[in-house]
């Protein structure tokens, strides 16, 4: 063995090939380096293009992804697709369900949009009135000027001084303005519950569909769904909507009463003329009213329609308990 390490080593072919693995490496290491200077080279290309504006995409989408997608997207709204028979019970009380979660909170949010732009405009009118009639309240400085002027004319005149009668609000003023701040006020807070009942409306949608997921039985989505339905009609939600109807109604109807009582004092023509305005509307209020309760076909409900309804309702239901 050791003879033919020898041989090996005396070898000129053996002795040339390893006095060439230098120039090997080298070469190695000078295609490494072509290959490494190439690589960052298109490092920074790609580099500067992510920072420039790139033109618009104008490839077609991948079919294969669209029908991955389309594919989720159709088995999660085929509330059949369970082939248990209580699943399809509740697949079919969930599409039952479907239009009325579409048009409940529609409706919400519709009545809360048109209450805040009539409740801007009442406003601001109802404060215009109360810029002009709050000064009644308190007692005018010009008048007390003037008191002073004429306790100086007397006392250098040496006659006598009139009694200085002591500041009074009437009651017609303080009326009117109690009144038009009550209105104000009542106004001012359902403009406050329309903004609240828009965002309790978007928080009942994304409630309804939170855990409407691929991997989810159609039995838990059914309970999800009867369990945030409870808690709405619960607590009123549909309620609360008529509530802020009626209350917008009781601020212009305690305008309009404040606006008589401020009118009669000062022209009692231009206040005749305006209660008899106001007097149709009122008639005319009170006829729908009464017509949705005799008729329950009629369509002119008012928030004057339910205590009719209400009140022996509710004292029949007292006798009973």
């Amino acid at each position: 063995m050791s003879t033919d390490r020898a041989n090996r080593d005396n070898d000129p072919t053996t002795t040339s090939a390893y006095m060439s693995t230098p120039d090997i490496c080298e070469r190695v290491a000078s295609a490494l380096d072509k290959v490494l200077s190439k690589y960052f080279e298109e490092r920074d290309e790609l580099s500067r293009a992510s920072r420039t504006k790139m033109p618009p995409d104008t490839s077609k989408p991948d079919p294969a992804l669209d029908n991955l997608f389309s594919k989720y997207w159709e088995e999660r709204d085929d509330l059949f697709r369970a082939k248990t028979s209580t699943d399809k019970f509740w697949g079919t009380y969930l599409r039952a369900m479907k239009d009325e979660d579409e048009a409940r909170p529609k409706y919400w949010e519709g009545n809360t949009g048109s209450i805040l732009t009539f409740t801007g405009l009442f406003a601001a009118t109802v404060g215009a009135f109360l810029i002009a009639s709050y000064p009644s309240l308190s007692s005018n400085p010009n008048d007390e000027t003037t008191m002073l002027l004429k306790q100086l004319l007397a006392a250098t005149t040496n006659t006598s001084v009139p009694v200085d009668v002591p500041f009074q609000v009437s009651t017609n003023a303080l009326i009117v303005n109690c009144l038009w701040f009550c209105s104000l006020l009542i106004s001012l807070a359902c403009a406050l519950l329309a903004t609240l009942i828009q965002d309790w409306s978007r928080n009942y949608t994304r409630d309804i569909n939170r855990r409407s997921t691929l991997d989810e039985s159609v039995f838990s989505r059914a309970y999800n769904h009867i369990y945030i339905r409870m808690g709405v009609n619960r607590y009123g939600m549909d309620e609360v909507v008529e509530i802020m109807v009626a209350m917008i109604h009781l601020s212009v109807a305690l305008f309009a009463g404040g606006l008589l009582l401020f009118l009669f004092p000062v022209n009692r023509i231009v206040a005749y003329c305006v209660t008899s305005i106001i007097s149709f509307f009122v008639l005319a209020y009170c006829t729908a009213s009464l017509l949705s309760v005799l008729n329950t076909d009629c369509p002119y409900r008012t928030p004057l329609t339910y205590p009719p309804v209400l009140i022996p309702w509710l004292v029949k239901y007292s006798l009973n308990y």
